[in-house]
């Protein structure tokens, strides 16, 4: 709490660098060898508090803080805190979390962020049919999959049942029946089913056509790292944070099959709708019928669940329902289920929710839209230019074989010759060299490239370079903007507080366990009791609060003792013209 708290203070005490008296901005104060100018100290009080409204007395107060703050930092960088690793460490990590804002195109990751929250919305349930495609193919291994997907979509629009199409056409083997390698029993495909989704749990391409197809209609080809997909939508819901249904189960391995008679279910079912009808409740009849031991005592009560978690067809019939009503049998794998809906909780898009789906957006691969934006507006204001590049790539490809980065041992900047290269490219005052890209691929040993080696290199030398330029960008954020300068001096000052407190008062209160008890005595009037025999609480019951009003006298004292250090000088004229703000 205390490191919070230092960081809390930090965030509204705002330091520049030493500034140097100016005509219009002069010194209002000096602590020790330190200036404080009055802009640097109206923008930190204003940081908290209105200075139009501010009393005289509001901002001596403030003006005391303020020194004594001061007078903190510099007294742990005379200790040299800010040497140690574990600061230097601790402070990087705040740096580098801030700095993630700054190496993106704010503007984009706003785009994503609006069309995310608007997505999530809703629940879509959708079928795709794939035509596997290498992320590396060849020209003529994209068009031969791209017709081939076509071909399967020309027969849909032309009558084809989409899920018919899934089972003679798809790639996904998921499609179709298959034996359970554990059970050895035949198991149903999903036909190209995926239930419903909402946003962020497909991949972006895949997610893009399923929100932008309507109801009933067949998308056009979209291309992922997996291939070509059609994908077929057949329901959008508002979206559903969960789902509360009763069930009654009936067995059956052959549910699924639409060839095998299934009268006997469909008798039953008779039976109990006729029941529910009459009266009999839900639990007394799950209690007689259904065949799931786990709901069948308790009323048969299912855990709830999100839509994403239950097949489409399961969701589908819960969802139509209204509070109260039983389903007609839904098939699955295993069985039928007679549902009941007890209610249904809708997703709520609040800030809450916003702030959840910003933060699940930032970790997406779709995020990467927004440094693939920021980089290609680098390139133009570095003046990005990769004129040795095709020399490079050439050389690269020669004298690598497909199967280099099987090699036990790779070594592409020791490549003879690699040295006598041009840069592939440069920017701003940078060069990026064929060893410094050799380097870079040292990273895919053991990788299997799928492709020739030509293609291989194109395709992860974009990533080489927006690597580079985002890092050499992050070490100009400081130049380039002042809010990001202001707040990384906060955290530094913050932790530096913390950590010359922990010296100074913190950890040393805790160790004098001799002044301790001395102070104890001092002040254990407080804590009388009006009895006689025990006329003070014991020190071990009153330990904490002694420590922590210990722990502000040494504080006190402390702080006294810099200010002698590090005198305090204001400037009253200076101070007059503040006021009369």
């Amino acid at each position: 709490m205390k490191k919070i708290f230092c960081l809390a203070f930090s965030a509204f005490v705002l330091l520049m660098n030493a500034a140097v008296a100016q005509n219009n901005d002069p010194v209002l104060m000096t602590i020790g060898k330190e200036s404080v100018t009055k802009s640097e100290f109206i923008k930190a009080y204003q940081k908290n508090s209105s200075l139009s409204e501010a009393t005289e007395a509001d901002l001596r107060e403030y003006l005391r803080l303020y020194a004594d703050y001061r007078m903190k930092v510099q007294e742990a960088k005379a200790l040299q805190l800010d040497t140690a690793k574990a600061f230097q460490k601790e402070w990087e990590a705040y740096k580098n979390q801030y700095a993630q804002q700054y190496l993106i195109d704010t503007e984009v990751s706003d785009q994503l962020l609006e069309e995310t929250t608007e997505r999530a919305r809703y629940h879509v349930r959708a079928s795709h049919i794939l035509v596997r495609l290498s992320p590396n193919a060849s020209p003529k291994d994209t068009l031969a999959a791209y017709h081939k997907i076509m071909k399967i979509r020309e027969e849909i629009v032309n009558g084809l049942n989409f899920n018919e199409a899934a089972v003679l056409y798809s790639e996904d083997e998921s499609a179709r029946d298959f034996v359970n390698p554990q059970t050895k029993r035949r198991q149903p495909g999903n036909r190209g089913e995926l239930g419903y989704f909402s946003a962020l749990e497909m991949i972006y391409p895949f997610e893009t056509a399923a929100f932008s197809t309507p109801v009933g209609q067949v998308s056009m080809p979209v291309r992922t790292q997996y291939g070509y997909h059609l994908v077929y939508v057949q329901d959008k819901i508002p979206a559903v944070a969960k789902i509360f249904v009763s069930q009654i189960f009936i067995k059956d391995s052959v549910a699924m099959k639409p060839d095998v008679n299934h009268d006997a279910v469909m008798a039953k079912y008779a039976q109990i709708k006729q029941k529910f009808q009459q009266g009999m409740s839900f639990k007394d009849l799950a209690a007689e019928y259904s065949e799931d031991n786990a709901t069948k005592n308790n009323g048969g009560r299912m855990e709830p669940f999100t839509p994403n978690r239950r097949p489409g067809n399961f969701v589908y019939a819960a969802i139509s329902l209204k509070p109260g009503q039983i389903s007609e049998p839904v098939p699955s794998a295993i069985g039928w289920h007679i549902l009941r809906l007890d209610s249904v909780v809708y997703t709520t898009v609040n800030d809450e929710f916003k702030y959840m789906i910003k933060n699940r957006l930032s970790r997406d691969s779709r995020s990467k839209k927004s440094k693939e934006s920021l980089v290609e507006k680098l390139k133009v204001e570095y003046n990005y230019n990769e004129s040795g590049k095709k020399a490079a790539m050439k050389f690269f490809a020669k004298n690598m074989t497909d199967n280099y980065f099987q090699s036990r041992h790779i070594a592409p900047d020791s490549l003879k010759g690699i040295e006598k290269l041009k840069p592939m490219c440069t920017y701003a005052d940078q060069k990026l060299t064929a060893v410094d890209f050799a380097n870079y691929l040292k990273r895919y040993q053991g990788v299997q490239v799928s492709t020739s080696m030509d293609k291989f290199l194109e395709s992860v030398y974009p990533n080489f370079v927006s690597d580079n330029m985002l890092r050499y960008e992050s070490t100009r954020l400081m130049d380039k903007y002042p809010e990001y300068r202001d707040v990384v001096n906060e955290v530094y000052d913050g932790l530096l507080i913390y950590e010359v407190n922990s010296v100074k008062v913190w950890n040393a209160a805790l160790a004098d366990t001799v002044g301790t008890m001395q102070y104890y005595e001092q002040i254990k009037s407080q804590f009388a009791t009006g009895d006689s025999l025990n006329p003070y609480k014991p020190f071990e019951e009153v330990r904490a609060v002694v420590i922590s009003q210990y722990q502000d006298k040494m504080e006190k004292d402390w702080v006294a003792q810099l200010h002698e250090k590090y005198p305090v000088k204001i400037n009253e004229e200076v101070f007059k013209t503040i006021l009369k703000k």
